[in-house]
């Protein structure tokens, strides 16, 4: 007697629902977990583009450009890479370049550090104390649209054209970068953080030292870095409107005698001195904020 494959159910017994097979898995099945990706790798062409190699590629190929035109069309007013780069040589081994440039450099400096100090403690107590704000308040914002080419007549008048008055000039014009960056600093300071000094028992000494200068920090350092480039722009301007001495005076005589090549060395040297200036305390930047760069760096 053959058996029966089929199970045969009582009656009013509850079908059991049939194993489902791999065909039988229905839309509602919950899916395995996938695995992550693996990141997408941006093209090269992308990727140079993004590199700072890029742009030197594009000034490189605009000497390039400059060097064909100027020695296919050969005129008193214009000078070939090559013929700036001998001269430039020349002159900062025996010519007064060097000379120039280390008396602008000079004057930029102290100028720069007298504004640096004065405005960093100057922006920090009017943020936080009320009698310096009010009291410094109305002739600052007075001062502070002045052009400096309105000032250098009354600095000459009481100060000649000696050092003192170039210092002057340069502190004056870095001054109010840093200032303002240094009064938007202090006066940011969270007041929670400000409320917990205060239950932790800080004086006030304490409290500008720890909490205060550090959080102000990172935007203090931007008014700095705008005041480098301000100081050393109005130190040759300075040199070229009233100076003796210095990169200005330099190119004003080259001009008056039409020394072309000369002309294009003075700029070249301002705008390599700019850039080893700013390369220079990017450096000290990161080194003196490493904790804000640390906590602020982003990832492509």
């Amino acid at each position: 007697m053959t058996t029966n494959p089929t199970v045969t159910r009582a009656a009013g017994a509850v079908p059991l629902p049939a194993a489902p097979g791999p065909a039988a898995v229905g839309p509602s099945a919950p899916s395995a977990p996938s695995a992550p990706s693996a990141p997408k790798r941006r093209p090269w062409f992308l990727r140079a583009l993004r590199s700072r190699l890029f742009g030197w590629l594009v000034f490189a190929a605009a000497l390039v450009a400059w060097q064909r035109y100027a020695t296919l069309n050969p005129s008193p007013r214009y000078a070939t890479v090559s013929d700036v780069a001998v001269q430039w040589w020349d002159q900062i081994l025996g010519g007064p370049l060097l000379t120039a440039t280390l008396q602008t450099l000079r004057t930029m400096l102290i100028g720069y550090g007298v504004a640096a100090v004065l405005a960093v403690v100057i922006g920090v107590l009017m943020a936080r104390v009320r009698l310096v704000y009010v009291l410094l308040e109305p002739p600052l914002e007075l001062l502070r649209p002045m052009p400096i080419s309105a000032v250098i007549p009354l600095l000459i008048l009481y100060l000649g054209i000696d050092d003192a008055m170039k210092i002057s000039v340069v502190a004056l014009a870095a001054f109010f970068h840093i200032l303002l960056n240094a009064y938007s600093g202090a006066g940011s300071t969270h007041r929670t953080t400000m409320d917990t000094a205060r239950t932790f028992g800080l004086t006030w000494r304490q409290t500008m030292a720890e909490i205060v200068i550090p959080a102000a920090a990172p935007s203090i350092f931007v008014g700095l870095r705008s005041a480098l480039a301000a100081s050393l722009v109005i130190s040759v301007v300075v040199g070229m409107i009233a100076g003796n001495d210095g990169l200005g005076h330099l190119l004003m005589i080259q001009q008056q005698s039409f020394q072309v090549t000369d002309l294009i060395v003075g700029a070249v040297t301002i705008a390599m001195l700019g850039y080893a200036l700013n390369a220079a305390f990017l450096f000290v930047e990161r080194r003196v904020l490493h904790w804000h760069f640390g906590a602020t760096r982003t990832h492509d």
